[in-house]
């Protein structure tokens, strides 16, 4: 059995962090993709409205780096004084971590 175990996927996918820290982040970067999607959806443009209610955990923060003034493309930035290390880019993309500079 823990053979079987060994070879399951992760919860993430390949290369998802087993950082309590980093996996909490990474589910908030979808939480606030998908609720951008879903706002697309329901208004036919993107808006940061659709995440006026996302809890974010302990000393994260997201920005908007980036905002199409006719509503069609978006790139957020969340980050945490608990990992200033890692970020996640989030835009109509998808989600990506990477290293700020």
């Amino acid at each position: 059995m823990a053979l079987l175990g060994a070879c399951a996927p992760t919860a993430f996918g390949p290369g998802a962090s087993t950082d309590p820290v980093a996996a909490e982040l990474e589910r908030t970067a979808q939480v606030l993709y998908h609720r951008m999607e879903l706002g697309h959806l329901e208004t036919g443009v993107y808006t940061t409205n659709a995440l006026i209610d996302v809890k974010l955990p302990e000393g994260a923060r997201w920005t908007l780096q980036e905002f199409a003034t006719d509503g069609s493309s978006y790139v957020l930035v969340l980050r945490s004084s608990r990992l200033a290390s890692t970020a996640w880019r989030v835009s109509p993309r998808g989600v990506s971590r990477f290293t700020p500079g």
